[in-house]
């Protein structure tokens, strides 16, 4: 089964946007809250982030947050 370029693309898009979000959300509670850098935290939520994203926006991607976590770049392939 091939992976159209178009939902590569997308998937490769939501991945960038998450990660540039979360980096600035951890920055505003750096600079505004007073809290302290976190590489783990920030790439945690980028997996929650990234995952929902995925998830909400294709339907027929059916795989869990865990296989997600330990399997990426095979979900990835999952996305139509």
């Amino acid at each position: 089964m091939s992976q159209s370029l178009d939902s590569i693309n997308i998937v490769w898009s939501t991945i960038w946007v998450g990660v540039v979000s979360e980096i600035w959300n951890h920055w505003n509670l750096i600079i505004f809250k007073r809290g302290v850098a976190d590489v783990s935290e920030v790439f945690a939520m980028v997996q929650v982030k990234v995952w929902s994203w995925i998830s909400a926006k294709s339907r027929s991607a059916s795989f869990s947050y865990s296989d997600w976590c330990l399997e990426p770049s095979t979900c990835m392939r999952m996305v139509p």
